[in-house]
């Protein structure tokens, strides 16, 4: 009898540890629990441009009593900046006279904070347009068309460098500027509208993405064609 019951004990006992072994993981699995989310997945939907968009900015020529002197042959950036600045401060442009005086303040600021105001670069008019005008003011590189169109519909502004005769334009006086700034302020389906102060006749002023896209150079150190392409973002 005494044999009987160790016999069954001793059983009793390794099926009990056969039985603890089997409930441990293997070693060679991972134990990864996997987590039930909570959080509903997001579905994000790109908002489409408009097909057509067009801000509606104050011009003004570079040269608003038609006196095409030195100063005013070099005062497109000016220009650009000062239309820029009226917009988002909704303020207008009433008056040559109003123009010559916003244009003569942004050429005394950039004498006195870089000893010049000729040919400014991308940088250096972005630079004007914050710490003078109290605008925000970023520049990109090699910007795409849609890039362009997508700050536009966005309710800012750009300003683009440019080999100011390769846009062509037939209004300018001959043969062209060497450099110049434009304002991009809509587009349509094919082209960009800009206010371009380097003509009277500059108010809306057309011109398709390629030629804008092409000319797009900064000053480089007046190796204008060879410049990067960069752009100016200007907002409030």
């Amino acid at each position: 009898m005494t044999g009987v019951i160790f016999y069954l004990l001793k059983n009793w006992r390794q099926e009990k540890v056969e039985i603890e072994k089997s409930a441990l993981p293997s070693p060679q699995s991972t134990f990864s629990p996997q987590l039930e989310s909570t959080k509903p997945q997001e579905t994000i939907t790109a908002t489409p441009i408009p097909a057509e968009f067009n801000l509606d900015v104050p011009f003004a020529t570079q040269a608003p009593g038609a006196n095409w002197d030195y100063t005013h042959e070099e005062a497109c950036e000016e220009a650009a900046l000062l239309m820029v600045k009226r917009y988002f401060f909704g303020e207008s442009i009433t008056s040559d006279s109003d123009a010559e005086e916003g244009l003569q303040e942004i050429i005394d600021w950039e004498k006195k904070n870089f000893g010049f105001f000729e040919s400014t670069t991308a940088e250096q008019s972005a630079e004007v347009a914050r710490k003078f005008l109290g605008l925000q003011a970023e520049v990109i590189d090699i910007p795409s068309v849609n890039d362009i169109k997508e700050i536009i519909a966005s309710g800012k502004l750009v300003i683009v460098p440019a080999a100011g005769r390769e846009l062509g334009n037939p209004f300018y006086r001959s043969p062209g500027p060497l450099y110049h700034m434009l304002l991009i302020k809509g587009y349509t389906q094919n082209r960009f509208i800009t206010n371009d102060a380097g003509t009277k006749r500059g108010e809306n002023y057309p011109y398709d993405f390629d030629t804008v896209t092409n000319a797009n150079h900064d000053w480089n150190g007046g190796n204008v064609e060879a410049g990067a392409k960069k752009i100016i973002i200007v907002g409030k």
